[in-house]
């Protein structure tokens, strides 16, 4: 019986997990659709936070590129920047993150955020420095 019980846990874990590509994506859809919603950038940003977390890098970058279109005046506005230009980096687009982080900086130098995206700015162009 706990076999039976352990094995139907672990299937439906499998399953839950399979399925949260899905369940973001129709969220971010919704959003996109709905821009004017308040609460459609908030939805976004749940679905960026999921997708890096599950190392869908790519995705989350045009997700949160798409986001920056689509909400330049709500408050997740810096997020969706950052995510960009981390989600570039983890998927090793580095031109791609030099431009985020450059823009984050150019817009907002005093944010929390500044330092690690100066950190990482500086860090990618030495990296990424053709001589």
């Amino acid at each position: 019986m706990l076999k039976k019980l352990f094995v139907i846990l672990v299937i439906g874990g499998i399953i839950g997990i399979s399925t949260i590509p899905m369940w973001t994506a129709k969220m971010t859809d919704d959003a996109f659709a709905n821009p004017g919603f308040s609460n459609s950038p908030e939805k976004v940003m749940t679905a960026l936070k999921v997708r890096m977390y599950i190392y869908m890098y790519p995705d989350a970058r045009k997700i949160a590129e798409k986001a920056v279109l689509y909400f330049p005046e709500s408050r997740e506005f810096p997020y969706f920047i950052y995510t960009a230009a981390l989600s570039s980096e983890k998927s090793n687009n580095a031109q791609a993150a030099i431009h985020w982080y450059g823009y984050f900086l150019e817009q907002f130098p005093k944010h929390e955020w500044a330092n690690q995206a100066q950190n990482n700015l500086t860090k990618l162009k030495a990296m990424n420095s053709t001589n």
